[in-house]
């Protein structure tokens, strides 16, 4: 992590807890990394990141970022800031930012975050939630009054579609009345 990225796990925290997290965060700032045919297993925690390469069986993991290779598998609980997927992820991880899932990933379980980018490839068997940034909620009601107008537009047509092949419908019936006053007022002068 770079010092000028100064960022602590932050999964939905009030201020002033978050205040707390980040002053400890510049104390200390320690990578894990789970080597390559390494199996362990357990609760680890870092304002660093966790990055796994081996296996986590039953973890409890909270860390700035947590990163699986393509390599690694992680069983258990993830508690990050950001997280990014490109081997396997079984249990709940919950992400106050964002989760990137790579082609190579397998997914499954359940995943909370802000921003969700999965690649193509990916497989996943689980259930997301996303909420959207502080900043972002006036953005989504802002879109919410120009969409509510496009679907006001879209029934305008459609009445006005409807109304034109009732009138179509209407003057094709007295045509038919027109036509058969016609016809028998034509009979009775041939008469």
């Amino acid at each position: 992590m770079k010092e000028t990225e100064n960022k602590v796990v932050t999964p939905f925290m009030a201020p002033a807890e978050l205040k707390a997290r980040q002053a400890k965060a510049l104390q200390s700032s320690e990578d894990i990394h789970v080597g390559p045919n390494t199996q362990l297993s357990g609760g680890f925690t870092t304002n660093g990141m966790m990055i796994v390469d081996g296996r986590v069986d039953d973890g409890d993991i909270t860390a700035d970022r947590l990163v699986v290779s393509h390599i690694g598998t992680l069983d258990g609980k993830a508690v990050v800031y950001r997280a990014e997927i490109s081997g396997v992820f079984s249990g709940e991880l919950l992400a106050s930012d964002e989760v990137i899932v790579r082609p190579t990933a397998r997914l499954s379980g359940n995943v909370q975050c802000q921003r969700l980018v999965i690649h193509r490839g990916a497989r996943i068997e689980c259930t997301f939630s996303c909420t959207p940034e502080p900043g972002q909620e006036g953005v989504s009601s802002a879109q919410e009054p120009a969409t509510e107008k496009l679907v006001e537009r879209r029934k305008s047509a459609r009445q006005l579609e409807d109304r034109k092949i009732f009138l179509a419908g209407v003057g094709s019936v007295l045509a038919a009345f027109g036509v058969l006053a016609l016809l028998a007022g034509l009979k009775v002068l041939l008469t």
